[in-house]
């Protein structure tokens, strides 16, 4: 479609292959409606040809929102309690563990980006102490500000109680939360994946889940690669179909970002 069109709107979905820069002989604009890049080849990202944009703002507060509905939900036993209910042994008594709150737990975050910072600002709220694991913790001094203090991924991970994972997919960032990794989480820790699914060893971290009935875990992911693991219901386990950017008003702002990027490109190219 380059060949004839000089923009082109993708979504997540649509891979772009190295291939297309082959038949680019003129300047083009990929524009993705998403924060991650990873659908897009590398050869297509350094071509001298094409320019992509993506968005960066849109969906945040909506992320943020997502990854602390999905802490609250388990820390509560929401899910758990509403199938006691539904199997008609709707007893408190029959929660295998009691609700906890989060409010003063220690909240482990990997990534500094945008999102992050959203969600600090709601740990907040909950007086929730923060430490933080980022490649570049040099570029995100301000965070110290908002009592945030950088630690090692091996520090963050064997200190929290709830860890938070929010970082696009790279070379560098893929299986970043291997099997080694996994298993210096405490076993009553809560870990929450909004990020792509290939960031974290899946079945190691399912295994841990069905391992120890205190360790919960929450996932926004595209789950098609695990479709047969991720169907059996969990108490300890929280899966949503990598929704929690596409709110209503997510959306909106997404496109509204994406259109305002889209012109401020067109006019830097004139």
């Amino acid at each position: 479609m380059l060949e004839t069109y000089d923009i082109l709107i993708i979504g997540v979905k649509t891979k772009v292959a190295k291939e297309i820069v082959e038949k680019i002989k003129s300047s083009k604009i990929i524009a993705t409606l998403s924060i991650g890049l990873d659908h897009i080849d590398e050869v297509v990202k350094n071509s001298p040809n094409i320019q992509v944009i993506n968005i960066k703002d849109a969906n945040t507060v909506s992320a943020a929102e997502h990854i602390f509905s999905l802490i609250l939900a388990l820390q509560k036993r929401i899910i758990e309690s509403n199938h006691l209910v539904l199997n008609k042994k709707g007893n408190k008594k029959n929660l295998k563990e009691r609700p906890e709150d989060i409010s003063f737990k220690k909240l482990g975050l990997i990534g500094a980006g945008n999102i992050t910072r959203e969600v600090i600002k709601i740990a907040k709220i909950f007086h929730m102490s923060m430490i933080c694991y980022t490649k570049t913790p040099s570029n995100h001094k301000d965070l110290l500000e908002q009592g945030v203090k950088f630690k090692s991924l091996e520090e963050v991970l064997k200190e929290s109680d709830i860890i938070n994972i929010s970082i696009p997919l790279t070379k560098e960032t893929k299986n970043l939360i291997s099997k080694e990794k996994i298993e210096l989480i405490k076993p009553t820790a809560t870990l929450i994946n909004t990020s792509r699914i290939d960031i974290v060893d899946m079945i190691s971290l399912i295994e841990k889940a069905e391992k120890y009935p205190s360790f919960y875990v929450g996932l926004d992911i595209d789950t098609e690669e695990y479709e047969e693991q991720l169907s059996k219901y969990r108490r300890n386990v929280l899966i949503t179909p990598h929704t929690a950017g596409v709110s209503k008003e997510a959306i909106d702002r997404m496109d509204v970002e994406l259109v305002n990027k889209i012109v401020e490109k067109i006019k830097e190219n004139n």
